[in-house]
C-alpha cells in the first residue's frame, strides 16, 4: 500500500482551502492559529499536494493526448499507427508524428492547459498561504518559507514546460498583468525564480517533492537547452549543476539492474530524482501497458480490461539497440504466448492469425487493420498481471542516469571531449549494467543514440532531437523534412481568440 494515498487525501484537504469547497462555514477558520501550521514539510504537503497532482492523472504529464505525446509522438521513438478504426483519433497521432499539427490540434490544446493549469494551482497555494498566515512574511516560520520556495520552483517548472513547447508565452506569477514575453525573457524569469528560492528549499531528498537537488536538475536541463531557448549556450553552467547533484551527497546512484527503476514498487528508488507518483487506485495515470500492448496480451496477463494496441516504436529505433544490450528487453517483439502456446487473433482481415509482434511498421494508416501486429511494444515498466487501467509504477521525470548523460554532453560541447569523465564509474555503469563495453571515446552522435536507448519514452526525445539538430530532418519512417520552425508548437487557437490583442502567434510553420 503506497504512501501516495495519504498525499492524495491531503490534496483534498488542501482543496478545501480554495473556492472549491463552498459549503464550509466561514467560522471554521476563526480558531486557526497560524503558528500551528507548516511546522514541517509534511504539514505543508496538505496545501501543495494539489499542485503536484496536476502531474498525474489521465490529463497529466504522461497523458497520451497532451504533454507526453508532444514530446514523444513527434519523435523517432514513438509511432501510433491507425489499425482499422482504432487510433485514428481524428488524425491527431498522424499529425503529431508527421509534424503537420495545427493551431487547433487536440494535443496542442491539451499541452497548454496542462502546463498553465499547474501554474494556476501553484498560485492558488501561494494565495492560500497568505490567507492563512497573513501578508507579513517576517512572521513566517522556516517551514512556511521553505514551502513557499518549493511552490515557486514547481511553478517555474510548469512555466518551463510551456516555454519549451510554445516559445513566447506569458508569465503568471499571480501579480503581473497578462502579457506575452519572448522565450528568452521567460527563460530568464524561470532561472531567476529558481536561483532566488533554491537556498530556501529543503536540502534533503524528499521523494516526489521539489527540494534542492530537484531544483539543480531543472537548472541543468535548462542550461543544456539554453542555446535553443535563448541563442546563448550555457554548457559550463550545465556541468556545474550536474556536479552539484553528483557531488552533493544526496545519495543518488544507478541501480545495478536497469529495470529496477521501473518496478511497480519503485517509490523512493534512489535513481529517481523527480517522479510522478502513481498508484493504480489513488493516483491514476500510468497506462503504458494499456496503450501499447496487443489485444491478445490481455489473456497472457489476465488484465481485467482490454488492451488498446496503440503506440509502439519503429524498426529504425528498435535497431539502435545491440542484441547484447539488456535494455532491448524494454521492447516486446515475437510471439505472444500463453502456457507456451502462441495465441491467435482474428479481425475483419485476419482469421486465426498467429499473434507475433514484428518490429517493422509498414504503414501509419491501415483501414483493414492488417498491421495489427506491427511495431515493437513498450514494456519498460513492470507489467502487473490482473490490473485494470492503471499501473503502480512511478514515472521518472528526471533520474540520475540523465544527469550523467547531460554532464557528458555538456563537456563534449564545451571542450570537444568528455575527458576524464569517461572514467567515472557511475557514467560507465549506464553501459556496463546493460551488458555493453564501456566507452573509450564518445561522439555527440553516439551520445544522442545512447540517450535514446537509456531514456526511451521518458519524455526527453523531442528536446534531444532539437538540440542535436535532428528534429525536423525527416530522419525516421513516415516523416519528411520540415521547416525548422516546427521545433515549437503554435499557441492554441482558443488562447488567441480568448485573449485578443495579448498574444501574437509564434512562427511555427
Amino acid at each position: 500500500m503506497k504512501s501516495i494515498k495519504l498525499v492524495i487525501g491531503l490534496a483534498v484537504f488542501g482543496l478545501c482551502f480554495s473556492t472549491a469547497c463552498t459549503d464550509l462555514e466561514p467560522e471554521i477558520y476563526t480558531d486557526v492559529k497560524k503558528e500551528t501550521y507548516f511546522q514541517t514539510p509534511a504539514q505543508f504537503s496538505t496545501l501543495i499536494a494539489n499542485a503536484y497532482a496536476q502531474l498525474a492523472g489521465e490529463y497529466g504529464y504522461v497523458y497520451r493526448e497532451g504533454y507526453w505525446s508532444m514530446q514523444e509522438y513527434t519523435s523517432d521513438e514513438v509511432v501510433v499507427p491507425t489499425r482499422g478504426t482504432d487510433w485514428y483519433d481524428s488524425g491527431v497521432p498522424i499529425k503529431m508524428h508527421t509534424h503537420t499539427w495545427e493551431e487547433d490540434t487536440r494535443d496542442v490544446n491539451n499541452g497548454w492547459s496542462f502546463a498553465f493549469g499547474g501554474v494556476t494551482k501553484c498560485n492558488t497555494v501561494l494565495s492560500n498561504i497568505v490567507n492563512i498566515m497573513g501578508e507579513d512574511e517576517s512572521t513566517y516560520n522556516d517551514a512556511t518559507k521553505s514551502g513557499i520556495a518549493e511552490t515557486k520552483v514547481l511553478r517555474a517548472f510548469y512555466h518551463l514546460l510551456a516555454m519549451d513547447l510554445y516559445g513566447n508565452v506569458h508569465i503568471d506569477d499571480g501579480k503581473r498583468e497578462l502579457k506575452q514575453y519572448t522565450r528568452k525573457e521567460v527563460f530568464e524569469w524561470i532561472e531567476q525564480e529558481i536561483l532566488d528560492n533554491i537556498d530556501k528549499l529543503d536540502d534533503k531528498v524528499r521523494y516526489g517533492s521539489v527540494t534542492k537537488p530537484v531544483a539543480h536538475t531543472i537548472l541543468a536541463k535548462m542550461y543544456l537547452n539554453a542555446e535553443i531557448y535563448t541563442g546563448t549556450p550555457r554548457w559550463a553552467d550545465a556541468v556545474t549543476q550536474c556536479d552539484l547533484i553528483i557531488d552533493g551527497g544526496y545519495g543518488y546512484k544507478l541501480n545495478d539492474d536497469y529495470f529496477t527503476t521501473f518496478k511497480k514498487d519503485n517509490t523512493s528508488n534512489m535513481e529517481i530524482i523527480f517522479p510522478i507518483v502513481f498508484d493504480a487506485i489513488y493516483a491514476k495515470g500510468n497506462m503504458f501497458h494499456l496503450m501499447t500492448l496487443h489485444y491478445t496480451q490481455k489473456q497472457v496477463y489476465g488484465f481485467t480490461t482490454d488492451m488498446w494496441n496503440g503506440p509502439c516504436t519503429m524498426k529504425s529505433f528498435y535497431d539502435k539497440y545491440d542484441n547484447a544490450d539488456k535494455r532491448k528487453e524494454q521492447w516486446f517483439v515475437g510471439p505472444i504466448q500463453k502456457d507456451g502456446v502462441t495465441l491467435t487473433y482474428s479481425n475483419a482481415t485476419l482469421t486465426d492469425a498467429p499473434a507475433i509482434i514484428v518490429p517493422e511498421v509498414t504503414t501509419i494508416q491501415d483501414p483493414t487493420a492488417a498491421n495489427t501486429f506491427e511495431g515493437a511494444r513498450f514494456i519498460k515498466f513492470e507489467i502487473e498481471p490482473g490490473i485494470e487501467h492503471h499501473a503502480n509504477s512511478d514515472f521518472p521525470i528526471y533520474r540520475y542516469a540523465d544527469i550523467l548523460l547531460m554532464k557528458a554532453e555538456a563537456l563534449i560541447r564545451k571542450d570537444g571531449t568528455a575527458g576524464d569523465f569517461l572514467n567515472n564509474s557511475e557514467f560507465q555503469k549506464i553501459r556496463t549494467r546493460a551488458g555493453l563495453a564501456p566507452y573509450t571515446e564518445l561522439t555527440l552522435d553516439e551520445l544522442l543514440a545512447e540517450r535514446g536507448r537509456e531514456l526511451a519514452w521518458e519524455g526527453h526525445r523531442r528536446q534531444d532531437l532539437i538540440r542535436f539538430g535532428k528534429f525536423t530532418t525527416g530522419m525516421w519512417e513516415f516523416m519528411s523534412a520540415r521547416s525548422s520552425n516546427r521545433a515549437i508548437f503554435p499557441i492554441p487557437r482558443w488562447v488567441l481568440d480568448d485573449n485578443p490583442g495579448i498574444y501574437t502567434q509564434n512562427n511555427w510553420q
